[in-house]
């Protein structure tokens, strides 16, 4: 099963030529336990967003265009965005259930696919989650529906941060996202339980996938 194995630091396979760099990015991202996805609170075209281990250091940027009509999120190794490392695409303009497709930018692997389900998102967030031959494998949902009643219809409730927890069989613990944010900056913490059989490049895109769509209530 695709994500019992996930790809670990010192692979025999070789990255293409020039990329070491990006094999090298990738590899640190894949043995973090926790790191924080960063965005500009405020802006008006575009966004930005930076994924960061808790020292600080870069471990992807992501640039948004304004105006897109068709949603494409790129991961890369850092702001120069000339090491892609990651694609997250939807599969039409207008999706009301949200389908993305995720890539390893590097080899062109297929590493699973988010669907969110529209109509039970309008009260709580909610995906599902499959791998590469379009097998359900697990979900993602907001924290709890009470929680997300209160973000919804309680005024100031969209002043409660949002948390979401990824569920897959396999696993003892779920992987969690939890927005933490001031006024002018948005943050996503990341932690994933030691040992988690999701392949954490499919959590990275997830995650990014959250802290670029979703999370608008918080």
């Amino acid at each position: 099963w695709w994500t019992t194995r996930p790809r670990t630091v010192g692979s025999t396979a070789r990255p293409r030529a020039g990329g070491t760099a990006q094999a090298l990015n990738m590899s640190q991202l894949l043995q973090l336990d926790r790191y924080i996805i960063r965005e500009k609170f405020w802006k008006l075209f575009g966004n930005k967003l930076w994924l960061r281990d808790e020292q600080g250091q870069l471990h992807g940027f992501c640039k948004q265009k304004a105006f897109k009509l068709k949603e494409d999120i790129r991961l890369y190794s850092d702001e120069s965005m000339t090491d892609e490392l990651l694609k997250i695409s939807a599969r039409s303009i207008i999706d009301v259930w949200g389908g993305y497709d995720i890539t390893d930018s590097r080899n062109g692997e297929p590493l699973g696919s988010a669907r969110r389900k529209a109509l039970k998102s309008i009260l709580r967030d909610n995906w599902t989650l499959f791998d590469p031959a379009g097998n359900e494998i697990g979900k993602l949902v907001e924290d709890s529906a009470g929680m997300a009643l209160v973000r919804r219809f309680i005024p100031l409730g969209a002043l409660v941060p949002q948390k979401f927890h990824i569920d897959v069989a396999g696993a003892s613990q779920p992987v969690t996202l939890q927005q933490k944010f001031n006024p002018f900056i948005r943050r996503l913490v990341v932690d994933i339980p030691p040992g988690h059989p999701l392949d954490r490049r499919f959590i990275a895109a997830i995650a990014l996938l959250i802290a670029t769509i979703e999370g608008r209530q918080g």
